[in-house]
């Protein structure tokens, strides 16, 4: 299965690049990208998780905030709901021409479209890209002391955790 393992990192290189270049060099975006994915692949890799579930969660953080450019270059102001308007067709096209196969697109779309539904009950890969979203966010913009406590209460693996923790540490 070595051959299928790299089919699928060779398609997923390919949905990177090709969502790396659908952001025309946008320096926030374009490097959260790569951290979500990143870190998701990580989480992943430690949480045992199967082929087929790995590839949906990479899938998923490369994807996962793909509607915003859309909704920006629209002149809209990419709220959560109009980035769920525009992500089902942008998902599909984004598979579509990676090569990923037809039954991969309700997994990822779950993933992109309900990843900031912090109340609602989630799968292990929804966790997953949950924690892996919002430590990046919390390195990229630090939230007030407020915010922190609903922040941690959405982490639920012990890396998860772990990691989120040092991103509320005291500036020394």
């Amino acid at each position: 299965s070595t051959s299928r393992r790299q089919r699928q990192m060779c398609i997923r290189d390919r949905l990177l690049y090709s969502a790396l270049c659908y952001e025309e060099g946008h320096p926030r975006r374009t490097q959260h990208i790569l951290k979500v994915y990143a870190l998701a692949r990580m989480l992943a890799r430690q949480a045992e998780l199967d082929e087929h579930q790995e590839a949906v969660l990479g899938a998923g953080a490369i994807l996962h905030d793909i509607a915003i450019k859309d909704c920006k270059d629209r002149g809209l102001k990419a709220t959560q709901a109009e980035q769920q308007q525009a992500a089902p067709a942008l998902a599909a096209e984004f598979l579509e021409k990676a090569g990923y196969p037809a039954d991969f697109l309700p997994e990822v779309l779950e993933l992109v479209l309900h990843h900031h539904e912090y109340s609602r009950p989630r799968g292990p890969l929804m966790q997953l890209l949950m924690e892996a979203d919002l430590i990046v966010n919390c390195y990229e913009c630090p939230p007030d002391p407020a915010r922190r406590q609903e922040i941690r209460s959405v982490f639920r693996t012990p890396q998860g955790r772990q990691l989120v923790s040092l991103t509320f540490l005291e500036e020394k």
